[in-house]
């Protein structure tokens, strides 16, 4: 809704009938016939104003915002939607609530679909397809106009790209197999690059990663890229580890790569929760970062500043992932990209972070002899996973 004008007087009216006088009784909120007697308009003029479904006159909408504002009146959102068959909401399904990576996501499309009057809703999946599938199935039962999906791990390509032809949909961050709609991710590929040049100009050689989960997007393509980078510069990877996107991952991964010899001089990890893990797991070793051996991670969510030392990360702009997302959705619910269906695919661009975590390596027979890590648990509460 435009920005209403306060007045004591209503705007030019051009024969308009409406005067102060044509206000409820005392005590009664006001009523959309209120705001209509009031401004000199029609009950269906007001409508049309307050759900944005025809055009309205500038003046003619100017009047009528100056009598909703004169009256104090406040849509009612039920009414609203039954008239016009939408419900100002669109609801988002994250892995992780908890999570700074996903928390930055949700707050930009908070902010873009706020401005709009868009209402979010959301659910935590916990990274688990079956409650990904009852959050999705609340979501259509409560009608929202669209939705905004970070996929679980085992979410069926399937069912979510049948959903796609149903709901205006936006997959974020982590792809789906098929997936023909619209999309907004991060240049895993790109940012990995950077993360292996990086090393390689410091004069890494024994370059080991400590990656996520394979089954998501993000995983694959973030792994793909570090050998195909490697590969490229004559450099033949130490080791490439799997697991999950989560803290203890990241520890017990780690572990395991501190136990060769030699071990490697550089590490570089999947996401920043599995390089906090992992610079658990170098000190609990007796090793320290960077001077025995460098640590990279990936997303830059605050914990990754907040490291000592603060990490050397790829920065995913994921406010602007979620704020993009966002525009997407409220582009195919006004009828923007109507005449031409086609899906807009954004990848948005990644950049290195640079900090104490990394340095060129130590003359191997200087460095120091890892001791032997004991695994032990993550303690409970922490975020424990990331896309």
């Amino acid at each position: 809704m435009s920005p209403v004008r306060t007045r004591n007087h209503p705007p030019d009216q051009a024969g308009s009938t409406g005067s102060p006088s044509a206000r409820p009784a005392v005590g009664k909120p006001p009523t959309v016939q209120d705001v209509a007697r009031l401004a000199g308009v029609s009950v269906g003029t007001v409508s049309h104003v307050l759900s944005s479904t025809r055009y309205v006159s500038p003046e003619t909408r100017e009047r009528v915002q100056w009598a909703i504002a004169q009256l104090g009146f406040r849509p009612n959102r039920v009414a609203q939607a039954l008239i016009s068959q939408r419900t100002k909401t669109v609801g988002m399904i994250l892995p992780d609530v908890a999570n700074p990576f996903f928390s930055e996501l949700l707050r930009g499309v908070e902010d873009v679909l706020g401005a709009a009057d868009y209402a979010v809703v959301f659910g935590n999946s916990d990274n688990d397809s079956v409650k990904e599938r009852r959050y999705i199935s609340t979501f259509r039962e409560r009608r929202v106009d669209g939705m905004i999906a970070v996929i679980a791990a085992d979410t069926d390509a399937e069912e979510m790209c049948a959903l796609g032809e149903e709901v205006p949909m936006v997959i974020l961050d982590r792809l789906i197999p098929g997936w023909t709609g619209d999309s907004v991710v991060g240049d895993n590929r790109g940012g990995m690059a950077l993360v292996v040049e990086h090393l390689l100009s410091l004069g890494h050689r024994r370059i080991a990663l400590v990656n996520g989960d394979p089954r998501l997007s993000s995983a694959r393509e973030r792994g793909e890229a570090f050998k195909a980078a490697m590969l490229s510069r004559g450099v033949r990877p130490v080791a490439i580890t799997e697991g999950l996107f989560t803290l203890q991952s990241g520890y017990e991964q780690t572990a395991r790569l501190l136990s060769m010899h030699p071990r490697p001089t550089a590490i570089c990890t999947g996401n920043d929760l599995l390089a906090l893990g992992a610079l658990s797991a170098i000190m609990d070793a007796g090793l320290r970062v960077p001077q025995d051996l460098s640590l990279v991670g990936y997303d830059d969510i605050a914990y990754a500043r907040l490291a000592y030392p603060p990490l050397t990360t790829v920065r995913q702009p994921a406010r602007d992932m979620g704020a993009t997302a966002a525009r997407l959705i409220l582009d195919r619910l006004t009828g923007v990209h109507d005449v031409d269906r086609r899906p807009v695919q954004m990848v948005l661009k990644t950049e290195l972070v640079v900090r104490q975590s990394t340095a060129p390596p130590a003359a191997q027979p200087h460095a120091r002899s890892a001791r032997r890590v004991r695994k032990r648990p993550w303690p409970e509460g922490e975020p424990m996973d990331e896309g």
